[in-house]
């Protein structure tokens, strides 16, 4: 390819330069923007390349392989962080905080902090790489939970410590032994079980939106970390149908808490899952107590065996402790369907648009959650997989990231007050005409205060 004599581009984290002198050119890069922005050159930037070079500056044409293989590393992100989970938890004792307190400071930091991610997907040619991340998920998350209930237990189920401390050099006896506080084992249930959330049911939401018998196999499994393999069916043929109207249970309504919210959608997704499963096996002349033809009830024995399991690994203390852990990291996912869809209106039988979520380019919550933050994109195209979402700038917005949400959610008054502009907003710019008219009558019986009542002519 032929090199003009210059071309330098620059974005706020990465310098780019190309340099002809003969047949050599120097390319200067700091790796960390690859990450961040994979495609920096997109669509708005590349007026300034010549012509002949847009959307080929950073291509297979000008870096070798190896180096184009960067843009597939986000997806390792994930699994990097079950990695870290694992580290803090074998320390045992305070440690058990460290994941809770690393994700918390980074990622807050970086969906803070950082610009947003607006660039759209690049292309890619190999979807086994992108793959490949979410399956190894599900025997990290496996080794994880293993771990923390052998540290609840007293004895060396399998030999596992033994193993660990010969093979690794780990000692968890002394972390067990180390763990004696009960605000130790509080930091080991937000940390695994977030860890259980972001992991199990962020990855487990991905494969289950698949139709590969494998994918939905891997997907189901990681739902039963936090018992919730039911959310594999309401969620892909309940949720995404009836999402933004009142019919659906995980979708948070005006003026709601999120503590009356989470006891509404945690029983109202279960039964609805079973009604889905019971009226699709009906057709086919089945019965949802068939364990070859439901994967209802194969979920729900799905979720049995971790009791059993757990029981069987410590004992009564692992089946309380996991049953902690399962009920924490159910709370994650349904603080997440709370505040991503809060509030929000579509007339029943009209179209999903994406208007109808709330939307995130954080670089935190888009990058480390396998995209789920374009959430804009994925109830427009539920099929779409993760590296294929785009950014959606024009679609309503959340006022913060995904983990910032998370912690505002559990503060009624505080999110309240964040999202009532935002309702304003919506009600206003995003609305159709019907929706606008059923928003203003949903406004009025919330009771929440703050929310304007538009001029019925603008209805």
């Amino acid at each position: 390819m032929r090199i003009p004599p210059s071309i330098h581009r620059q974005t706020p984290h990465l310098t780019f330069t190309l340099s002809r002198s003969g047949s050599d050119f120097l390319i200067s890069l700091q790796l960390y923007a690859w990450l961040i922005y994979p495609n920096p050159l997109g669509t708005q930037s590349s007026s300034r390349v010549p012509p002949q070079f847009r959307h080929q500056a950073l291509s297979d044409k000008c870096f070798p392989g190896d180096l184009q293989m960067t843009k597939y590393l986000k997806g390792w992100l994930m699994p990097a962080l079950s990695a870290l989970m694992m580290w803090g938890i074998s320390h045992g004792g305070w440690w058990m905080w460290a994941p809770w307190a690393f994700v918390l400071t980074v990622f807050l930091s970086a969906d803070m902090f950082l610009p947003h991610d607006l660039s759209e997907p690049p292309k890619y040619q190999n979807a086994f790489l992108l793959n490949l991340p979410l399956y190894t998920i599900l025997p990290l998350l496996a080794v994880l939970n293993f771990m923390v209930i052998w540290m609840v237990g007293s004895g060396d189920f399998l030999g596992f410590g033994a193993w660990v401390q010969q093979h690794l050099d780990i000692d968890l006896f002394a972390a067990r032994d180390r763990t004696t506080h009960w605000g130790m084992w509080a930091g080991c249930i937000v940390s695994v079980g977030l860890m259980n959330a972001v992991g199990g049911t962020v990855t487990g939401h991905e494969l289950t939106h698949r139709s590969s018998k494998f994918d939905l196999f891997m997907g189901r499994w990681m739902l039963a970390f936090t018992c919730d393999t039911s959310f594999g069916i309401e969620h892909v043929y309940g949720h995404h149908v009836r999402v933004a109207t009142p019919a659906d249970p995980a979708t948070g309504r005006r003026g709601e808490s999120f503590y009356k919210f989470t006891v509404r959608s945690t029983i109202m997704s279960y039964v609805h899952a079973y009604q889905l499963e019971k009226a699709r096996l009906a057709k086919l002349g089945k019965s949802v107590w068939n364990p070859f033809a439901s994967p209802f009830l194969r979920g729900n024995l799905e979720n049995i065996f971790m009791f059993v399991a757990a029981y069987y690994i410590a004992g009564l203390p692992g089946l309380g402790f996991w049953a902690i852990l399962a009920f924490v990291g159910k709370q994650y996912l349904e603080i997440t369907n709370y505040f991503e869809h809060y509030g929000l209106v579509r007339v029943p039988g009209e179209p999903v648009q994406p208007r109808h979520s709330w939307n995130s380019n954080h670089w935190g919550s888009t990058n480390v959650l396998y995209s789920l933050a374009r959430h804009s994109h994925h109830h427009a195209e539920g099929e779409a997989p993760y590296w294929t979402l785009n950014a959606y700038p024009n679609a309503p917005m959340l006022p913060a990231g995904y983990l910032g949400m998370l912690l505002i959610a559990l503060v009624p008054p505080l999110f309240k007050h964040l999202m009532t502009p935002a309702l304003n907003d919506w009600d206003e710019k995003h609305a159709s005409p019907a929706e606008r008219k059923l928003a203003q009558q949903i406004s009025r019986e919330s009771g929440m205060t703050g929310l304007k009542i538009i001029n019925a002519k603008l209805a």
